[in-house]
């Protein structure tokens, strides 16, 4: 082939190539064409507020008082031998009972019941104390039941004076009462049970005194009531 027959070739090619660019634009599609993006500016979140819950415990105020009974414990199942005595103490609050007063004429009681004549008797509770008060509410299960009050006064038995009286709590009905002036001794016999009740006492010179309760053997044999620790 001849050189001219060669650049007629070359030319040619040429020409179909530019026909073929106008032709169809998007035959150099294929090259990179770099492509320009809007640019914003990066904003960072504001951090999410978190809301602690507060509890509260609240209690409900109340101006009543609970009382709660003291059932003085009785009879085991088996009798010998007997259960040691329960000791009654006074409260800080006497004010909730309705009656926190002594009698004016405490003679009204009169003098020492006689015993009960049974043998023996068994002491179920006491209260030993060396000063007046009043004591916390108490049941007593048994049908006949005493007082055996002692009373001592050392320093100056001249003017020495104890007085007591047993009341209901529901009503501060006074149910019996015993006075011992100087020191001595009394026995009161009583026949209320099963229902609650106090004692108030009041003392003058007295340097201690002892009130046991007691009951008859066969009475307290007789009462099964399930004791209270």
């Amino acid at each position: 082939m001849e050189k001219g027959d060669i650049l007629t070739l070359i030319g040619g090619f040429v020409c179909v190539l530019i026909v073929a660019v106008i032709a169809n634009p998007h035959a150099l599609a294929g090259l990179p064409i770099p492509v320009t993006q809007a640019t914003n500016p990066t904003q960072t979140p504001a951090p999410a507020t978190t809301l602690i819950p507060i509890i509260m415990n609240t209690m409900p105020e109340t101006n009543e008082t609970t009382l709660s009974t003291t059932l003085i414990p009785s009879l085991r199942p088996t009798f010998a031998p007997p259960d040691p005595p329960y000791r009654i103490t006074y409260i800080q609050n006497p004010f909730i009972y309705p009656n926190v007063r002594l009698p004016d004429h405490m003679e009204s009681f009169g003098a020492s019941d006689i015993g009960l004549r049974e043998s023996p008797a068994i002491t179920f509770a006491y209260i030993e104390e060396a000063r007046g008060g009043v004591t916390q509410n108490f049941t007593v299960p048994y049908e006949i039941w005493a007082f055996n009050i002692s009373v001592t006064a050392n320093r100056q038995p001249q003017y020495a004076r104890f007085r007591m009286v047993l009341c209901d709590m529901k009503t501060g009905q006074v149910i019996e009462g015993a006075e011992i002036q100087n020191p001595g001794t009394m026995y009161k016999v009583i026949q209320s049970s099963n229902r609650p009740m106090y004692i108030i006492v009041s003392t003058q010179y007295v340097d201690s005194f002892r009130i046991e309760f007691e009951t008859p053997q066969k009475y307290y044999e007789k009462t099964r009531t399930p004791a209270i620790s």
